[in-house]
């Protein structure tokens, strides 16, 4: 995973209010998840180590842990120490959205047309942890990069541009104008079934929700839940729910059971939780 706009990760800020220092080990495991998944990518060896489902699932635990993960580009404090190191999450920004890479690579059969180009790079070109992303920013892909459609999608749900030789897939997590889980989710229709996993490692299946008519309400609760991306997550049970599509693809996010928030920022109604946890326990 995000995340977000862009996560910038720096060694020049102590801790603030915003960033108390009993948040700490969560800014240090987000810090080696962020870089030991950099060095998967360097080597290409990504699917050797670690499912595409664990990698977003824990990106989108590490955004909802609290309030020092923010869905701009806001850095994080890690407190002394002078010059500054910034680590980019891979994401893309189009029409003030903000889409965050997956690692589950998908076949060049799923792409659409041309949707945009790249025209910055971050990654060795910014380092004021305090850049604001803009649209055509990447953190990794070069400029002039196509971004493209992904057939079957809005565009404001999933993009995907080749970086390395490799078509990646891109997925909407911020967007100022999301009003609606739709908005979001381009998942209509498109849903085979939903596995509940385990919030501890992001793969353990705990439970799975096959039949058609409630998957249909699940999904319709979604798409149709009020957003509210100002909303920083919430203590208790978590789970990562995993959408299974029908093009083979997968959609996973974490929901909080508490506080019914599902990444990032769907406001789900409690028979959603409800559901979640019968099938958490069978």
């Amino acid at each position: 995973m995000p995340l977000a706009g862009a996560l910038a990760l720096h060694k020049c800020t102590p801790f603030t209010e915003q960033n108390p220092s009993h948040q700490r080990p969560y800014y240090n495991l987000i810090i080696s998840f962020i870089r030991y998944y950099r060095e998967l990518e360097r080597t290409n060896n990504v699917h050797k180590k670690i499912s595409h489902i664990t990698i977003t699932s824990i990106c989108y635990l590490l955004l909802s842990l609290t309030g020092m993960v923010s869905c701009g580009s806001e850095a994080i404090g890690a407190g002394g120490g002078t010059g500054v190191q910034i680590d980019w999450v891979n994401f893309i920004r189009f029409q003030g959205i903000t889409y965050i890479a997956d690692s589950q690579h998908i076949a060049p059969a799923l792409l659409g047309t041309k949707f945009a180009q790249v025209k910055f790079k971050l990654e060795g070109n910014v380092n004021d942890p305090n850049y604001r992303s803009k649209d055509g920013d990447a953190a990794f892909l070069n400029p002039g990069t196509i971004v493209y459609t992904v057939k079957g999608y809005r565009s404001t749900f999933r993009l995907a541009a080749y970086q390395d030789k490799t078509l990646v897939l891109f997925e909407a997590d911020t967007n100022p104008m999301a009003k609606h889980g739709s908005d979001l989710m381009d998942i209509a229709g498109k849903v085979r079934y939903i596995g509940v996993n385990s919030a501890q490692n992001g793969t353990l299946q705990l439970g799975a929700m096959k039949d058609p008519r409630q998957v249909t309400s699940l999904v319709n609760m979604v798409l149709t839940a009020p957003v509210n991306q100002q909303f920083n997550g919430g203590d208790g049970t978590r789970y990562f729910i995993v959408f299974y599509l029908n093009d083979g693809t997968t959609l996973s996010r974490m929901f909080s059971l508490n506080s019914g928030e599902l990444a990032r920022g769907i406001m789900l109604p409690g028979a959603f939780g409800i559901a979640i946890q019968q099938a958490a326990v069978k």
